[in-house]
């Protein structure tokens, strides 16, 4: 009887469909469309501190990285350009409109399951306003699906921290949640 057991579950085992691991390896690029959760600014000069949190706006990019695949695990990094156009911040009543424009360089190292890839993002984040430039630091999850083809969609949740290097202390806070399209090389 056991026999036929074991042999009964093997067949209903092979007779199953398996997907395999994608392969993640290579070089990538591809848009986003992302949405700005946090837009925060605090300023501070001697005993004076304000801070302004701007309505939320868009954010519109494009970006490219390269995946090195190990088992399960896949390494690699990422360059995105951004722009979030349109953020309204209020300092003492007076508002002010600015577009910020986002560089990001991340180290990525996640999960592969099947066709989804789980990871974790940190490195180094630019963002320009007109002829100023905060520098500081990025961190974030995220998750892509390989949809075959070569083609892969996600999500990424980035939160930004950054300085501006002027005579007044001007921190940045810029957190996006972002939709993203790839295509695989």
């Amino acid at each position: 009887m056991t026999y036929y057991v074991k042999s009964a579950l093997l067949a209903l085992a092979s007779a199953l469909p398996t997907h395999a691991l994608a392969d993640w390896g290579g070089a990538y690029g591809g848009l986003s469309l992302g949405s700005n959760i946090t837009n925060e600014l605090s300023a501070q000069a001697g005993d004076i501190s304000v801070n302004s949190e701007a309505d939320s706006s868009i954010t519109l990019g494009v970006f490219g990285g390269y995946h090195v695949q190990n088992g399960d695990f896949v390494f690699g990094g990422e360059v995105a350009v951004l722009r979030a156009p349109d953020l309204e911040f209020e300092f003492n009543g007076r508002e002010f409109n600015t577009d910020f424009d986002l560089l990001d360089l991340k180290g990525r190292a996640g999960y592969a399951v099947n066709n989804t890839l789980i990871y974790g993002v940190a490195g180094f984040s630019r963002v320009s306003e007109n002829d100023d430039d905060a520098t500081g630091f990025n961190f974030g999850v995220g998750a892509d699906f390989d949809f075959g083809n070569n083609f892969v969609v996600g999500a990424e949740y980035l939160a930004r921290r950054a300085t501006f290097d002027n005579d007044i202390d001007i921190d940045v806070d810029l957190d996006t949640l972002t939709l993203k399209a790839a295509f695989k090389f």
